[in-house]
């Protein structure tokens, strides 16, 4: 039969040695970290995702452009029509100064050379990847606040087992000084 003691670092005792009271205090001090604080770190990681989508890049437009070849037929991925995928081709359009560029971009699957489709460009001309839709800001905001926060309850835990065994080394190093003064004595009167 075992027993067990509820809350016994917080009782009164007058044996309860100063490692005890400090290993209440980082129990009470892992306790709220984990609980208040990777929570506030999940959401602040996801709001920052999400705001970080909106802005990705300052001078994102976009403009029409035409595929050169014709590019390859979507594929089925685990028997499910992947409605969402691009595949890489390459692409020419115009600028509004008339001279004409070409360079890879991601498109639909199963156009047809000289198809119109259209690209991302930045403030310099340069293609950019699509910008995120809002959907999937949110997942992808959803995922970086999740990871944030069993992070941080990963390094609360860490740090909790880190702080426990230095308490139990100094409790056993106080524990071995102790018997070394007692020990003799006590072999003395035993034998």
């Amino acid at each position: 039969m075992t027993s067990c003691v509820r809350f016994w670092r917080w009782r009164r005792n007058p044996l309860r040695r100063g490692t005890d009271r400090a290993e209440a205090a980082a129990v009470a001090v892992a306790g709220v970290l984990a609980l208040l604080g990777a929570p506030a770190a999940g959401v602040a990681t996801g709001l920052g995702v999400a705001g970080s989508a909106e802005r990705a890049v300052p001078g994102l437009h976009q403009v029409a452009a035409v595929v050169v070849h014709r590019t390859p037929a979507p594929t089925a991925v685990f028997g499910v029509d992947n409605n969402g995928q691009r595949v890489s081709a390459q692409v020419r359009w115009s600028t509004p100064d008339g001279a004409a560029h070409t360079g890879q971009a991601l498109v639909k699957p199963g156009l047809a050379a000289g198809a119109h489709t259209s690209v991302w460009l930045d403030a310099r001309g340069a293609l950019r990847p699509n910008p995120p839709d809002s959907s999937q800001a949110q997942v992808r905001a959803v995922i970086y606040g999740t990871a944030a926060a069993t992070a941080t309850g990963g390094a609360v835990g860490c740090g909790w087992l880190f702080a426990r065994s230095g308490f139990d080394r100094r409790r056993a190093a106080r524990l071995d000084r102790e018997w070394a003064l007692v020990g003799p004595v006590w072999r003395r009167h035993r034998a």
